[in-house]
């Protein structure tokens, strides 16, 4: 049973001493739908599916996390009000797991977790602060971006200083670039992690408008990617979708179990540019992967509601202000607009890769690898202890560094509880 599992008892028998039914992880898996939403917690198997009409966080977050198990992002997402929720669990109980998990486990949690969560809390009782996920600091932070955004797309295609030079033009095209990626940080970061604002629809709102909207991108395939792969299973090869899949064949190298070729003897040369397109290859592998393979690296999809719709309408939404309006209503020559745009997206691929990047792929991270115990994968270190091995933090005391990082520098903070606004992680960081 894996660090938060205490959130299930794991008996194998019922109160009335008869044996639970036995499923494994592929027979829940099968129970991945809004009619019938099996989940696994600890060692217990749940239907949650009446339930999901009533989930404090949403319809949308227990369809994420169908048929899978959420034994520890229940840890992560359930810091405040655990024991509340808790108690709902016993009376969905349908089953006992049987066999092992579809990804390794983490090992017990010693302490560790449950006393940094007990004094977090303390803490933030103290300072009387009961709202961890506040809307107001994130508008006030994205407001200026979407400023400077709107003013250099302006100067880009002559709505502002009409005839300017080339030469400013590419300069705002850089800019633009930065900037539109900026909300992603501090809007998309948070509404997907339910740290902005109390409500789904709030979390839908503003992780749309950034992701979908204005990037052009989706937030569908990124919660996958990163609530469910990444944060619970951080540098876990075959697991983290951050990380390459396979051990050999990609292009880049950052795990020592990927077999050495001569090629990533120069990837300080070409991983430049591979990244400098992140920004396009997330928005075609939307389709690609999402859409038609229905995976997200080593990830099944789960099929929200509408998903069609919201992927087409948001992707022509985002083509029509990005593409159509400058070469249709502005009349910029279409050449340039592709140019300005190329410009602006090797920018964007560039910020975001950074910013990534340097958060869990340095030499000066954790990579686990997993072993087998028990009949089951079970990995050495606890949850907890597995994201301060493998999250790096940088610049805790410069604004400048937290500001465009989005609070990205306090990586450690964040992937502990994610549940937290990123503007409340300087307050728990010294703790």
């Amino acid at each position: 049973m894996s660090a938060a599992s205490g959130a299930s008892s794991g008996s194998k028998t019922r109160p009335d001493g008869s044996a639970w039914p036995e499923y494994s992880w592929r027979q829940v898996a099968e129970h991945a739908t809004a009619e019938s939403n099996w989940m696994i917690m600890g060692d217990d198997v749940l239907d949650v599916t009446e339930f999901q009409s009533k989930h404090p966080g949403g319809r949308e977050m227990l369809a994420l996390a169908a048929g899978r198990d959420v034994t520890d992002l229940f840890a992560q997402y359930h810091v405040m009000n655990e024991e509340a929720a808790r108690k709902y669990l016993a009376c969905m109980k349908i089953g006992v797991l049987a066999g092992p998990t579809e990804f390794p486990r983490f090992s017990p949690d010693t302490g560790f977790y449950s006393t940094l969560r007990t004094r977090v809390k303390e803490h933030l009782a103290k300072r009387g602060i009961t709202n961890v996920r506040p809307m107001l600091p994130g508008i006030i932070a994205v407001v200026p971006q979407l400023v400077v955004a709107a003013v250099t797309f302006c100067v880009m295609y002559g709505v502002l200083l009409p005839g300017a030079a080339w030469g400013l033009r590419l300069a705002a095209a850089v800019v633009f670039g930065i900037v539109q990626v900026l909300p992603l940080m501090h809007w998309l970061h948070d509404a997907s992690h339910a740290a902005m604002g109390g409500s789904e629809g709030w979390w839908k709102f503003f992780g749309r408008l950034s992701m979908d909207f204005l990037a052009g991108a989706s937030v569908m395939p990124w919660h996958h990617q990163h609530v469910l792969g990444h944060h619970v299973l951080t540098n876990v090869f075959g697991a983290d979708p951050d990380l390459p899949m396979v051990e050999s064949g990609d292009p880049r190298r950052v795990v020592e179990r990927q077999r050495w070729t001569w090629l990533y003897g120069y990837q300080h040369v070409y991983l430049p540019i591979i990244y400098g397109i992140l920004g396009l290859k997330i928005r075609i592998s939307d389709f690609t992967d999402f859409v038609f393979r229905k995976t997200n690296g080593p990830l099944r999809v789960n099929w929200y509601s509408n998903v069609f719709w919201r992927i087409f309408v948001s992707k022509a939404v985002w083509v029509a202000w990005r593409f159509l309006l400058p070469i249709y209503v502005l009349h910029v020559p279409v050449r340039e607009v592709l140019a300005l745009a190329a410009v602006a997206d090797v920018m964007s691929g560039y910020w975001l890769a950074y910013n990534f990047q340097v958060s869990h792929l340095t030499e000066d991270v954790a990579w686990p690898n997993g072993g087998v115990k028990e009949d089951k994968m079970v990995l050495d270190d606890s949850w907890a202890v597995n994201q301060v091995k493998t999250s790096l933090d940088y610049g805790h005391d410069s604004r400048i560094t937290t500001y465009p990082s989005g609070a990205l520098n306090y990586q450690g903070e964040h992937h502990l509880f994610p549940g937290f606004s990123q503007y409340l992680l300087p307050e728990i960081s010294p703790i």
